[in-house]
């Protein structure tokens, strides 16, 4: 087994709360579609008004085109996707062992992401010792500067029972 801690299964664009079992997970999709026709910026967001997601919260930064940096994981988040804050995978990085195949993966949806700015959800499985859940539920939401380029995409992620 490699060393990352869950698979995505699938993942599709999103625009209903009631699509989503996870309560961090409607309430930032909520906060998100807020702003339509528009997209938040990351100035938008304060986490004193969200303290309830904290725990689920996770935050990318946008590096480059093909690089994305791990900002922030809450406790949860944490947990699961392990402490990997500061790490930063890219499009174009190595690719000889599953958890670095998965890096780039995930570089390369956040490409995607950051190209075609939407709300995604992910659904997919856990592999997390003496836990009672097996599957979890995130979202990953853009979010863009002044000029509408994607600079973070922020997510909570939930384990479903």
């Amino acid at each position: 087994m490699s060393n990352y801690n869950y698979e995505v299964l699938e993942y599709y664009p999103i625009r209903c709360e009631d699509d989503l079992a996870g309560e961090s997970n409607r309430a930032l999709l909520k906060w998100w579609l807020s702003f339509t026709p528009g997209i938040p910026q990351k100035a938008d967001f304060d986490i004193i008004d969200h303290i309830t997601l904290a725990p689920d919260i996770f935050l990318v930064e946008r590096k480059s085109n093909t690089a994305f940096e791990f900002k922030l994981h809450g406790e949860t988040a944490n947990s699961i996707f392990d402490d990997s804050t500061g790490k930063i995978i890219r499009t174009d990085g190595p690719q000889d062992t599953e958890q670095e195949q998965e890096e780039v993966r995930l570089a390369n949806y956040y490409k995607q992401l950051s190209e075609d700015p939407v709300c995604m959800k992910n659904i997919g499985n856990l592999h997390l010792i003496d836990k009672q859940y097996k599957k979890f539920e995130s979202i990953d939401c853009p979010l863009v500067d002044q000029a509408g380029n994607v600079t973070h995409i922020i997510g909570t992620i939930t384990a479903l029972e």
